[in-house]
């Protein structure tokens, strides 16, 4: 299950073929039990049909109100930690040589690894790479900084110390925001709801026309499709903007090129 919620539209396509199918036996079940000529077995069945898409409504409209909040957390934290790298290169240009220079360079490979990091998708190797040398060059910098207090504690050093902290806890909210993703309990209801709202669907149908047998699923399907995708920031075609950090790349990269803001 877990795969095919990384796969937003291989989901999508699969659950749309699977509801199609659910319509198909709930019509052959109709026609056997010969609801259609039983006028109260027929009422009853539309007004369960009818209670059932209602609880599929509400489920996907629940679920895409929890995908979007995710999604904009995630863009706004990339943006955050941007901002919070730049200013720390911008501050470690006020140390003392030669961490200076060390703690420069140390930011263009943490702007590298996070990079790496977006594009990673679910490769877990790759992820855990350009995590694990996020927190090496994290703790390099941090050793730096503790050699420095020894020796110069002034308001340069301190608010170096300040955005430096900043940067490595954003690395942990961004983590943990895409770690945030919506549950498979609420993927598995609903699929199993869709699934028996379809198929009552069917057994409301006196006979088979493709285009019954198609609306519903692909609607249902394409719902699915994009809050899934919204709640996979890795892979779809709906993803995380990483411009931010591009031109922050490029920035740090040749200062001399393009003039970095000074907060």
């Amino acid at each position: 299950m877990k795969y095919l919620v990384d796969q937003p539209y291989l989901f999508g396509a699969l659950l749309g073929i699977a509801l199609a199918t659910a319509i198909e036996v709930g019509q052959q079940t109709s026609l056997y039990a010969r609801i259609q000529e039983d006028p109260h077995r027929k009422e009853q069945m539309v007004a369960i049909r009818d209670g059932l898409f209602v609880l599929v409504s509400l489920l996907l409209g629940f679920t895409l109100a929890l995908a979007v909040p995710r999604f904009n957390e995630r863009r706004s934290l990339l943006i955050e930690e941007a901002d919070a790298i730049e200013t720390t290169y911008l501050r470690a240009t006020t140390l003392p040589q030669p961490y200076s220079i060390h703690a420069q360079q140390l930011l263009r490979e943490y702007v590298d690894a996070r990079l790496a990091l977006d594009a990673a998708g679910f490769d877990s190797g790759k992820l855990g790479e350009a995590s694990t040398r996020a927190k090496q060059i994290q703790a390099e910098m941090w050793k730096d900084v503790t050699e420095l207090t020894k020796t110069d504690r002034s308001p340069i050093m301190a608010s170096y110390m300040s955005s430096l902290n900043e940067t490595i806890e954003l690395d942990d909210k961004r983590l943990a925001a895409l770690e945030n993703r919506i549950p498979l309990t609420i993927w598995l209801m609903i699929v199993s709801v869709s699934l028996i709202a379809v198929f009552a669907r069917g057994l409301t149908l006196a006979r088979r026309f493709w285009l019954t047998l198609a609306l519903a699923p692909i609607t249902i399907a394409l719902v699915v499709a994009l809050i899934a995708d919204l709640d996979t920031p890795s892979s779809g075609l709906i993803r995380l903007d990483n411009r931010a950090m591009q031109r922050l790349k490029h920035e740090i990269s040749h200062p001399q090129d393009v003039p970095l803001r000074i907060d």
